[in-house]
């Protein structure tokens, strides 16, 4: 993998897991607010970016 693409991978990755560990903990803590809902969502949004950009850079296509 591109060295460029291997740090946005884990950058985007890495900011996917803080994002999803914020907003779970925050609403088990203190519960479910708009707010919350939509920082988990933008998690997962950026983890599936993440996923597929990683997996479109991988060495294994060539």
């Amino acid at each position: 993998m591109d060295p460029v693409a291997e740090r946005r991978c884990h950058v985007l990755i890495g900011v996917s897991l803080v994002l999803l560990t914020i907003g779970i903990g925050y609403d088990f803590v203190v519960g479910t607010k708009l707010a919350d809902f939509l920082v988990i969502v933008s998690g997962l949004f950026i983890g599936w970016v993440a996923f597929f950009y990683c997996l479109g850079n991988t060495s294994m296509w060539g």
